[in-house]
C-alpha cells in the first residue's frame, strides 16, 4: 500500500491554524516521512511542501455564504475580519444547534480543504 498522510483532527488544526490570516509558511508535508512538521522540524535535505492553509475567519465567511440567508450575510457584509469574527461568536456561541452547525461546517470545510490538497500534490492519504 504505501506511505498514506493520515488526516488526523491534530492536522486540522494545523490547516486551521490562525484567525485572520490565510497563509503557507507554518507548517509543510515531509514527503520522506509522510509527516506534517513544524518549519524548525523541517531539514535542509528533506523533500517538503508547505501545508494548506486557511484563517478562520475565511472558514466564517464561507459557511455565511452557503447559509444563503439574506439577513445573515447583510450583518456581516461590511465588517473587517476582526469585527466579523467578534459578531459570528454573538450569532453561533450558542452551544446548541447553531454551535454545532458551525463546527461541523468547519470540520467538512478542513477536510475537505486537505483532502483536495492531497489529491493535487498526489499525497496518498486516509482519514480518521
Amino acid at each position: 500500500m504505501g506511505k498514506q498522510l493520515f488526516i488526523t483532527s491534530d492536522i486540522l488544526l494545523k490547516v486551521e491554524y490562525d484567525l485572520w490570516e490565510d497563509g503557507y509558511d507554518r507548517f509543510f508535508f515531509d514527503y520522506d516521512t509522510y509527516e506534517i512538521k513544524s518549519k524548525g522540524e523541517i531539514l535542509d535535505s528533506s523533500y517538503s511542501i508547505p501545508l494548506i492553509h486557511v484563517s478562520q475567519v475565511s472558514v466564517m465567511k464561507a459557511f455565511i455564504n452557503d447559509l444563503n440567508d439574506r439577513k445573515m450575510s447583510a450583518a456581516f457584509k461590511e465588517l473587517s475580519d476582526k469585527e466579523l469574527w467578534s459578531r459570528f461568536w454573538l450569532f453561533f456561541d450558542d452551544d446548541g444547534i447553531k454551535s454545532s452547525r458551525w463546527h461541523e461546517y468547519e470540520n467538512r470545510f478542513c477536510q475537505n480543504l486537505i483532502t483536495n490538497w492531497c489529491k493535487e500534490n498526489e499525497i496518498s492519504y486516509r482519514r480518521e
